[in-house]
């Protein structure tokens, strides 16, 4: 039962993180406020599924930590 629960759970982040990834190769250069916005999605979970892509080398963090901006590795 656990196996079917953390496949299901799994299978829906994933899905979250390439809506995410999706929203940053079309809308480059925002920050974490925007994506909460269009997600309607907690910032921490937001910041959460950022990390999974960062550490999966697919989006990086350009520019100052103020005024900088997540884009897509190409």
């Amino acid at each position: 039962m656990a196996d079917v629960v953390s496949g299901v759970v799994s299978g829906v982040v994933s899905g979250v993180v390439n809506d995410l990834l999706r929203l940053i190769s079309e809308h480059p250069g925002n920050r974490v406020p925007f994506f909460v916005d269009k997600m309607n999605a907690p910032t921490r979970s937001v910041q959460r599924w950022l990390e999974i892509l960062r550490k999966e080398k697919k989006i990086e963090f350009r520019g100052a930590p103020r005024t900088g901006g997540y884009w897509e590795v190409e």
